[in-house]
C-alpha cells in the first residue's frame, strides 16, 4: 500500500484553508506588534522575542491536529472478525479496446469466460456483484449469493453496453464500490477484468478511493504488449489522421492500481488464460473456511493518536518553565536594551522565574548604558511589575531626562504618571500626564488618564469651611491600569470614568 493515505481527504481543503488563515493572522499580529514597538522604542524596537517561538509551536501543533483530523492511514493492522464469506464485485472493461483480437477470440470474450470461472470457484456463503465500465461506470447487479443471475448478466456484457467507448477505470471502480454495504465487516474485493488502456491517459485510477473503502483490487489483465488492431466493420479502425489504431495492454497502470490497495495482478497469457486458482486464493485471502469461524483480517491502520499526541507534546513543551539564560540576551541584534525590552513586552506570557531573570538583566544593561531611554523605560516597567513603585518612577524620570526625541519623552512621562497612580500620588500623576501631553498632544491614553486623575483630585478636595458636613460624593475607585476600553470624556458631575490606561507597552 502507499505510505500515507487519508480517511477523509475531502476535509483537506477546509482544514488547510483554516490553518492558512490562522498563520496569516499570527503573522499580521506579529508585524503590527513590531511596528508598535518601533514607534514606542525607536530603533531599539527592532527585535525578535519569545512570541515568535510560541507562534511557531502553535502552528506546528495545529498542523498535527489538522493531519490527525484527516485520518492518516499508515501501514496495516490485524483485526479478528467472524468468517462470513467475502463480497466480490466484478468490474468488466467494456471499452472499445476490448474488441482487440490479440488473445483469441477477443479480449472481451476472454474476460467474460474468466469472470464465469471465478464466480464458479467461490464458496456458497460468498456474495457477488457485477459492474461494467467504459467512458462511465454502471452497476449491473448488487451483491447477491445467486450465481445464476450473475452468469446470465455476463452473457450480455459486450463493448456496446456502455457509451462512450473510452476507458475510465476510476468510474468503473466507483460503480463497483457502490455495491458494498456501509458498516459491513465482510472482506471487500473488486475484481477488475480489462486491458488497462486509456486513450485519454487519465492519472487517477481510483486506488485511493478503493483503499478508503477498505476494498482490495484484484486485476485480471487481458491482451498483449505487442497489441492488435481494432475491427471496424471488417476493416481495421483508423484515427482522425488516417492512421491504423493499435491497442496495447497497459500492465503498469493495472499493477499500480493493485499495489495501491494491497491487491494482486494476474496477467493473462497469449491465449487469454489467467491462473484461476491463484486468483481465487487472492480473492478469498481474508475469508474463513466455514461460516462462524474467526479469521485475522488485515485492514489499513488509521493513525490518529500519534499526531494528536505530537500536538499535545509541542504545546506541553512550550508551556514548561524556561531556565534563566543571561547569555541569551546577546543572541539578537539591536542592542541589549532592545532585547530586554522585547522580553518585557512578552511578560504576560512569561513565568515568574523569567521575570526575575529579566529584571536582573535589565539592571545590568542600564548600568552599562545609563543614558539609554529605551533601556530605562524597560527597567521602570519591570520594576513596576514587581511592585517597586519608587524605583520605577526614578527609572521613568531618568528616561524622560535622557530622551532624545519628543516621542521617547512622551512615553517616559506617561509611564511615570502610571507609576504615580500605582503609588497613590494623584498630584504627581497629573503633572506627569501633563508633561506627556506637552510632548505628544495627540496621545489619547495620556489625555484619558489626565482627565481621570483630575476628576479624582477634585473628589478628594475637602469641602469649604462653612460646609463641614460629610461629603456626599462617593470616593473615586481604586485606580487600575489594565483596561482596553476608551470611555467618553468625564465631566465633574459624572461618576468616575473607567479606570486609567496601563503602561505604554503594547499587549502582545
Amino acid at each position: 500500500m502507499s505510505p500515507l493515505q487519508l480517511a477523509h481527504p475531502e476535509w483537506m481543503g477546509p482544514l488547510v484553508v483554516g490553518l492558512a488563515i490562522t498563520s496569516g493572522a499570527l503573522a499580521l499580529t506579529s508585524r503590527l506588534a513590531r511596528r508598535r514597538r518601533r514607534r514606542l522604542l525607536g530603533s531599539a524596537g527592532r527585535l525578535v522575542h519569545r512570541t515568535l517561538t510560541s507562534d511557531t509551536a502553535l502552528l506546528l501543533a495545529l498542523g498535527a491536529v489538522v493531519l490527525a483530523l484527516m485520518g492518516p492511514r499508515i501501514g496495516e493492522r490485524v483485526e479478528r472478525v467472524p468468517a462470513t464469506g467475502v463480497d466480490v464485485v466484478l468490474a468488466v472493461d467494456v471499452s472499445r479496446s476490448m474488441d482487440a483480437q490479440d488473445v483469441p477470440p477477443s479480449r472481451i470474450d476472454r474476460a467474460r469466460r474468466a469472470a464465469r470461472e471465478l464466480v464458479a470457484r467461490l464458496e456458497p456463503f460468498d456474495r457477488v456483484g457485477l459492474a461494467a465500465f467504459a467512458g462511465a461506470g454502471v452497476l449491473l447487479a448488487p451483491l447477491t449469493p445467486d450465481r445464476g443471475v450473475i452468469g446470465e448478466l455476463l452473457t450480455g456484457v459486450d463493448t456496446r453496453l456502455v457509451t462512450p467507448g473510452s476507458s475510465d477505470l476510476r468510474a468503473g471502480l466507483r460503480a463497483a464500490l457502490s455495491a458494498f454495504e456501509p458498516g459491513s465487516t465482510r472482506p471487500r474485493i473488486v475484481v477488475v477484468l480489462g486491458d488497462g488502456e486509456d486513450p485519454e491517459r487519465r492519472r487517477g485510477l481510483g486506488g485511493a478511493e478503493a483503499a478508503r473503502a477498505d476494498a482490495r483490487v484484484v486485476v485480471a489483465a487481458f491482451g498483449t504488449e505487442a497489441g492488435a488492431t481494432l475491427p471496424d466493420h471488417g476493416v481495421p479502425l483508423v484515427d482522425r489522421s488516417g492512421r491504423t489504431v493499435v491497442s496495447r495492454r497497459q500492465l503498469e497502470r493495472l499493477e499500480a492500481l493493485a499495489a495501491a490497495t494491497d491487491g494482486a495482478l494476474f496477467p493473462a497469457d497469449e491465449w487469454g488464460e489467467i491462473d484461476l486458482a491463484a486468483a481465487t486464493r487472492a480473492i478469498r485471502r481474508d475469508a474463513g473456511g466455514t461460516p462462524g469461524a474467526w479469521v485475522d483480517r488485515r485492514v489499513p491502520a488509521v493513525r490518529v493518536v500519534p499526531f494528536a499526541a505530537l500536538a499535545f507534546v509541542i504545546l506541553l513543551l512550550e508551556g514548561l518553565p524556561r531556565p534563566p539564560r543571561r547569555s541569551g540576551l546577546q543572541v539578537w541584534r539591536g542592542g541589549g536594551p532592545a532585547v530586554v525590552a522585547s522580553v518585557l513586552l512578552a511578560a504576560p506570557a512569561s513565568l515568574a522565574g523569567d521575570e526575575a531573570a529579566t529584571l536582573d538583566a535589565l539592571e545590568v544593561e542600564v548600568r552599562a548604558r545609563p543614558e539609554d531611554p529605551a533601556g530605562l523605560i524597560a527597567l521602570g516597567a519591570a520594576r513596576l511589575e514587581r511592585g517597586q513603585r519608587q524605583a520605577a518612577s526614578r527609572a521613568f524620570f531618568a528616561a524622560a531626562i535622557h530622551a532624545r526625541t519628543p516621542q521617547e519623552a512622551a512615553v517616559a512621562y506617561y509611564d511615570l504618571g502610571v507609576a504615580a497612580l500605582e503609588d497613590g500620588d494623584l498630584t504627581a500623576a497629573r503633572t506627569a500626564f501633563l508633561d506627556a501631553l506637552a510632548f505628544a498632544p495627540g496621545d489619547a491614553k495620556a489625555r484619558f488618564n489626565l482627565e481621570w486623575t483630575m476628576l479624582a483630585l477634585r473628589q478628594h478636595e475637602p469641602p469649604p469651611p462653612e460646609k463641614r458636613e460629610s461629603p456626599t460624593s462617593a470616593p473615586p475607585p481604586e485606580p487600575a491600569v489594565e483596561t482596553g476600553e476608551v470611555p467618553q470624556t468625564p465631566s465633574p458631575s459624572a461618576e468616575p470614568p473607567a479606570e486609567p490606561r496601563p503602561l505604554s507597552q503594547p499587549a502582545l
